[in-house]
């Protein structure tokens, strides 16, 4: 669920409903200490997809964060296009192997969910990249579907596993005979 928020504040900034402000750069800083948490969580049971899968996207959350708040500071200069660039595209193909990993789990709606997050984040770096506005909206209303995906994967997960049973629909394949 905090990554659908996520993608969906980060999508309208993206839309221009928004700056990309305070607001939006102290939830994906503070977002951080949530996915570390699961991270955490899943270190302690065992889990190595969420412990690798959260850790990664926490340190992204602080990575982006800083990398927009330091300049501000005086701490670092701006990033430049092609950092920024480079650090949505190289963070949306890791993004592509996470979803590459749950192809065995059996909620279809997880990988689907998690490939059009890493479409996602190589669309931004690519509008960043080249400033295309068109790009720009597409990447926007692309990110609102990813967000709304992810807000649904995250309250049908929990839903389903506060009532004991398949109350939300995953998509979830077939068991072999």
């Amino acid at each position: 669920m905090l990554l659908g928020w996520l993608a969906i504040l980060l999508s309208l900034s993206i839309l221009k409903v928004y700056a990309l402000s305070g607001m939006v750069l102290s939830m994906v800083f503070f977002a951080g200490f949530g996915f570390f948490l699961v991270a955490y969580m899943g270190w302690k049971r065992g889990a190595l997809f969420t412990l690798f899968a959260f850790g990664a996207i926490a340190i992204f959350c602080w990575s982006f964060a800083a990398l927009m708040i330091m300049p501000a500071l005086g701490m670092a200069a701006p990033p430049t296009v092609s950092e920024l660039a480079a650090l949505l595209i190289t963070f949306g193909l890791l993004v592509g192997v996470l979803a590459l990993i749950t192809m065995k789990m059996p909620a279809r709606l997880l990988p689907l969910t998690i490939f059009f997050a890493s479409i996602l984040f190589v669309l931004v770096g690519l509008e960043i990249y080249t400033g295309n506005e068109t790009l720009a909206s597409i990447a926007g209303w692309w990110g609102l579907l990813v967000g709304v995906m992810a807000m649904y994967l995250g309250s049908a997960i929990t839903l389903n596993e506060t009532h004991g049973k398949m109350v939300a629909p995953l998509l979830l394949c077939k068991p072999k005979q």
